[in-house]
């Protein structure tokens, strides 16, 4: 196997008279099709050379590859059509494309109807270099549907679920909500929190105290809170607002615009005498474990200053399409704002957050009324005090007190729960790799809020609710946000 430098280098001795002919692609499960494909590629000239999506890159979910790049390249280099094989080094082709230069550039015929993003960039590309693209026709198949019925990650009662989802809908039909959220107008409240992790290495217990001494290796940041939930829903909406808090001292604002996707409008409030709320999580490095967190904020009530500065923020609620409140408990949200939500908000999607700032002072009985409520399974049962009892009767209750039109229950590996006219929905998790817990919720209620303010079907809300939590779990804090392409594309990976 080359470097992608080394076979630009070995194509530009091969040129002379002979043709080159490029495949690019996962190739994540060889099967007849593949092999045809890249028999008729070889017909096509005389050197064929074959780039593979590395493993970051693949976008097809966290359950996804399930072959790592080695053994993905391991098995094509043992082809005797393929010449050379390479990883490549970006996303897309593109960029491969004006590096390698080959004389055609051979895809499936399924991407002649359906030109993606990524093929129309790849057709410039050529365009540019004087190659062609040539189309190949065959046996067709699919490396996600052979693996989903032959090496599933998942559990046997995950698989009936996505076979019964995947009868019932099509991969377009439960994506439709998520593309028609595209000309939502929609406002995001709550507080911004600057989460940082900061990894170390286990030394010792002190010689001086009973405590166990850390070696600092390194740290990173994200933009978390409203400030995360804002960055998801912009993935889907084109016009997001954030309406957010930050500390008068030390506001680092911005750091945090800086880390707001582009097209996000937002306006902050300060609170004076207070910092912007961090987070800092303390992880041990080998096992990638939880040590200790310090939270550095302020959570007293906002100033009758700050509070009519809040509302007249706020006075604009009814102009928007939807309006989620991601509420920490963290100070900015009183009586005054939350009035304002619940009486101006056309469509108001709420989660009360439970963190160890706020424990048993913060649920959802704050909020008189809310359309669509998400809440963690700890987060009900301490509105309810109740540690053990049957949660239909909560959701049940929640949902007639409030007026809403769902409440949606996560609930961790158990996936989630959820109620709307009389109707209780379970719907399990589909994570299959688990990073880190935090931000799972915001991630969720950016999703399903989306869709139930399009009035989505309620197992399409929660199996896209829980796709949103599986990416997010995957993933260290917020260092990834949603994006449209990829979610489509685990989306259509888990229902083929």
């Amino acid at each position: 196997m080359l470097s992608l430098t080394q076979l630009a280098q070995e194509l530009d001795e091969e040129r002379g008279n002979k043709t080159i002919v490029h495949c690019h692609g996962v190739f994540d499960l060889i099967h007849i099709g593949h092999i045809r494909y890249l028999q008729r590629a070889k017909n096509l000239g005389d050197i064929l050379v074959v780039t593979v999506t590395p493993d970051r890159f693949v976008n097809k979910g966290p359950h996804r590859p399930a072959f790592t790049e080695t053994i993905r390249v391991e098995v094509l280099a043992s082809m005797d059509c393929v010449d050379y094989v390479a990883i490549n080094q970006w996303p897309t082709a593109g960029e491969t494309l004006e590096l390698l230069r080959p004389n055609i550039y051979a895809k499936g015929a399924e991407y002649q109807s359906n030109r993606t993003p990524e093929v129309q960039h790849e057709e410039r590309v050529l365009d540019s270099i004087g190659a062609e693209m040539a189309y190949i026709e065959d046996v067709t198949s699919s490396s996600s549907s052979l693996l989903n019925a032959f090496f599933s990650p998942f559990t046997e009662e995950v698989e009936n679920y996505l076979k019964e989802l995947s009868q019932k809908y099509t991969a377009e039909e439960v994506l439709r909500p998520l593309r028609n959220a595209e000309s939502l107008k929609v406002l995001v409240v709550g507080e911004t929190i600057i989460d940082e992790y900061y990894y170390c290495s286990s030394l010792n217990r002190s010689s001086k105290a009973p405590v166990v001494a850390m070696q600092y290796n390194s740290h990173e940041r994200f933009a978390g809170g409203a400030a995360a939930v804002a960055n998801h829903v912009a993935a889907f909406c084109k016009n997001v607002t954030l309406v957010s808090m930050l500390g008068a001292m030390n506001s680092e604002e911005d750091w945090v615009r800086s880390h707001l996707k582009d097209g996000i409008n937002a306006s902050f409030i300060y609170k004076e005498d207070s910092p912007s709320i961090t987070k800092r999580r303390y992880r041990e490095s080998y096992f990638n474990a939880p040590v200790f967190e310090v939270y550095t904020m302020n959570d007293a009530p906002l100033s009758e200053p700050e509070n009519k500065g809040l509302y007249c923020l706020l006075s604009t609620a009814s102009q928007y399409d939807l309006v989620i409140a991601i509420d920490f408990g963290h100070g900015m949200l009183g009586d005054l704002a939350i009035r304002s939500l619940c009486d101006q908000s056309k469509f108001l999607a709420v989660n009360t957050q439970t963190n160890a700032g706020n424990m048993g002072y913060h649920t959802i009985s704050k909020y008189p009324r809310a359309n669509f409520i998400t809440l963690a399974e700890g987060e009900l049962r301490l509105e309810f005090r109740n540690r053990s009892g049957d949660l239909h009767p909560m959701l049940e209750s929640v949902f007639e007190r409030l007026r809403a039109s769902s409440v949606f229950v996560t609930r961790g590996t158990s996936g989630c729960l959820s109620y709307c006219d009389e109707v209780f929905l379970k719907a399990p998790a589909l994570a299959v790799k688990i990073a880190d817990r935090v931000g799972a919720g915001d991630t969720f209620l950016a999703v399903s809020s989306l869709c139930a303010a399009l009035n989505t079907p309620m197992d399409i809300t929660a199996f896209l609710g829980n796709v949103a939590g599986a990416e997010a779990v995957a993933t260290v804090g917020h260092r990834r946000t949603l994006e449209m392409l990829p979610f489509a594309r685990h989306v259509e990976s888990l229902l083929k």
